[in-house]
Order: structure tokens, then sequence, then C-alpha cells
């Protein structure tokens, strides 16, 4: 099907606005362009709007984001969303057609080991993955990593591999996914968007530009996503923190076009090679500018622009930090300051729930950092659903979390059984909590 070439609208006046939908979504990255997606498919012809309110998709966490996506995630509900979003990613043509091409690079993950604590438990964790049936997964030991990689350097003993996981170009991702409902309505450069609530049921949004009148309404704003509660009075229990990366247009010769992503000992900073010559670089990092005096952990309702939180020592911070724990020599490797020249330095935030726990032995409740989205109803207001807390994985599992959304939009069953612990109220998951060094 062709899609209606005047289905994508710009800060459109209140005469050119939909009047009614089916299904809004808010919010124009991964996950709501995936919403779209996956209603369409499961429901053709559904009546959509997509609401965003920046100027394109895919234009908030997405642009400080690595574009990356893996495998490896030691809580079952997590690698089969991620297996399935990536069976879509290589099956591209067939699912979009038009010749779609997601500049699709699987070139691995290699978690690095640098002391034999990290080693070993990178040995468990593989183990762990071949019980789970994830049997690609491989260990390496000091002498298998260095044949493999002998640019690496001595520092680093072990590895674990994930040789499915690679990276894409997300901004054509997300536009695959939203032509892929082709008569859908995208609204861009859409600001006060309000859902309205009525009777405990949801009855459309009003915007700066005019009102849409809908029974039902997903909330995918990403790190927006609180606020957009609050206004009718509710508490979406997600917490967002600032995320940081940057590309150097520039790459050592000695870190080859076709490396693996690597991602180094705690805290994790993690690089891969970008286009012909660069590499871009990310890790969880919540220092704040130097006029601050405080480490940021999480935010309720982050401040905008999200630049706020971008350190200009960021990128100098991680080529010391890379170059220490590989063991590279100033005008080494990472401690070559030609990485320096000409950065692009990006900042957005990562967007987590808040509502995970174990519960002890006494009975406390205790909080811990869950990987694991919000895909579920609103319980106490009718045609009210969310997709968010992606935390950093929004493009790798985009796919099925629009699968996912659609299913809980329109009554459907899961795609997936395992998806059921994407719910609301799903306090604990085991092997959820943690971030790369879990798996």
């Amino acid at each position: 099907m062709t899609p209606n070439p005047n289905r994508f609208l710009s800060n459109p006046a209140p005469a050119d606005m939909p009047r009614t939908a089916d299904v809004i979504v808010i919010g124009g990255g991964p996950t709501g362009a995936a919403a779209l997606w996956g209603i369409e498919k499961a429901a053709p012809g559904t009546k959509t709007v997509l609401i965003e309110q920046n100027a394109q998709l895919g234009g908030g966490a997405s642009l400080a984001s690595l574009e990356n996506f893996r495998t490896c995630w030691a809580a079952p509900c997590l690698h089969r969303m991620m297996i399935r979003s990536i069976d879509v990613f290589h099956h591209a043509d067939e699912v979009f057609g038009d010749g779609a091409d997601l500049g699709i690079k699987q070139r691995g993950y290699l978690f690095l080991a640098a002391n034999a604590k990290q080693a070993a438990q990178f040995k468990a964790d593989v183990e762990h993955f071949h019980r789970l049936g994830l049997d690609y997964m491989e260990y390496l030991d000091t002498d298998e990593l260095h044949y493999r990689y002998p640019w690496l350097g001595k520092k680093m003993i072990a590895a674990k591999v994930d040789p499915t996981a690679g990276w894409l170009d997300s901004n054509a991702l997300v536009y695959r996914l939203a032509n892929g409902a082709p008569n859908a309505k995208i609204l861009l450069d859409i600001k006060d968007t309000r859902i309205r609530v009525e009777g405990g049921k949801v009855v459309g949004v009003s915007t700066a530009n005019g009102d849409i009148d809908a029974p039902n309404v997903i909330i995918a704003a990403g790190a927006g996503s609180r606020a957009l509660g609050r206004n009718i009075g509710i508490e979406i229990p997600i917490v967002s923190r600032p995320r940081q990366s940057f590309t150097a247009p520039w790459r050592h010769e000695a870190f080859p076009e076709d490396a693996p992503c690597l991602i180094s000992a705690s805290p994790h900073p993690h690089v891969r090679p970008e286009a012909r010559d660069g590499a871009i670089f990310g890790w969880e990092y919540y220092w704040n500018t130097p006029a601050d005096d405080h480490k940021i952990d999480k935010l309720e309702v982050p401040q905008y622009p999200a630049e706020h939180y971008k350190d200009p020592r960021f990128p100098s911070m991680t080529l010391y930090l890379l170059a220490r724990q590989f063991g590279h020599e100033e005008g080494e490797g990472f401690a070559d300051p030609r990485y320096l020249r000409g950065i692009y330095h990006r900042a957005g935030y990562y967007v987590y729930r808040d509502n995970a726990y174990t519960t002890l032995p006494d009975g406390t409740k205790q909080p811990y950092a869950s990987q694991r989205a919000i895909i579920d109803r609103w319980p106490d207001i009718e045609g009210l659903f969310l997709s968010v807390a992606h935390v950093g994985h929004g493009i790798m599992s985009a796919p099925a979390t629009g699968e996912i959304i659609a299913s809980r939009v329109l009554n459907q069953p899961l795609p997936d059984p395992a998806f059921v612990e994407f719910g609301l109220n799903v306090p604990y998951v085991e092997f959820d909590e943690g971030g790369l060094s879990d798996g």
C-alpha cells in the first residue's frame, strides 16, 4: 500500500487537525512509531494518530543512543523480546517492503573482563545463557580472546560474546515503523498535549493546535510520560536518568572497522566503530554540569532541554577511563588526542521503571533497578495505555513493544506469554536486576 503523502503534518493549523481517531499515540520515538505499526498489523484500518512535540520523529533519547541491539539479556521476557525484534530487523524487506534497509551491522558485543572475579562472573553468565537456550553465547579465556582480537592489548583477560548483536540506523527504523501504518496521521511539532478523561474514561487529547476525540490513548512519550500522567491525576512509576554519548570522526587504526561493540569493565564504558573512520562512545554517567555540585541519580520530571545535563568533561573522561582500562599510554589507543577533534556530543534521558522490588523474609520491600519496560493498560482509566520505561533499549526492542502494546489496546492475546512480565504491577522478575554487568 502506498503511504498517504498528506499524513505527516508539522504544526498544523486547527482546521487541518484530525477530529477523531480510534487510538492516539503520544510520542514519536521508536516506541510510539512501533505502536502504530503493531496496531496496523494486528487490526488493519484502525484509525491512528501519533503526536510528537519535536519537529521530527526519533528526536528524543534516540539521539543519545548508540543504536545497538543484543539478545543477551538474563531475564527470559527481555531476551525473547529482543530476539523477536532482531528477527524483524533481519527481515525488513519482508516486513516493511520497498527494499527496506536498516543499515544493520551485525558485528557482535564483546563484554571485557579485567580481573579474575569479572572473568568468573562472565563464565557463569554464559552458562546461564546456555541454560536459557542462548547457546550461541561464548566465553573467551585469555588465550582465545587475544587470538581473536590481538589488537585489544593485554589488560583484558576474558570476555563474553554475543555474536547476534550489532547496530543499525535508528532513524530508518523509526520511519519504517511509522510508514508501516500508511493511513495514520502523524502530527509533528505539537505542543501542550494533554489527555482528556471524563467519567473514568479516555475521551481524547487537547493540544495547542486543537482537540482530537478518541477512546484510546497510548502514552509513549519517554521522559515526558510522567508529566502527562500527572496532568490527569495519576503517578506513572517511572524515573529518568541523564544519558550522554559522543561520536568522534576519527578512529585509531588499531581499532578495526569490523570490530564488535566493546563493553569494558565497570562502570562499563562502551564504544563501537561508526561509519567508515569514526567511533561512538557512551556509558551510564550521571554527573551534572560543572555549575552544579551534585550527582544526578534520577529525576521524576526531567528538565528540558536535556542538554542541561550535558557535561563537557564527558568525552575526555570517557577516553581517559577506556585508556586506563586498556592500559594505553599517552598518544596510544584511546589516549590519542585525535579522538577529541570535531566530536558530536549529545545528551538525552533514559527512562526506568520505578516500582520493581524484591520482598525480604521480614516482608520489607527492597527496590531494585529493573530493566523491564511497562507495556500495559492503566487499571483505573478505561482506554489509557502505557509503553514506557524502555531504559536504553527502546530501539532494539521496538518491533516487539509495538506488538505487545497492540495486543493490550486491541484486547488480543499477548504475542508471547512471557511478555506478561512487562505488566504495570509486576514488581519482580528473576534475573531482571542490573545492567550491562548482568547480561
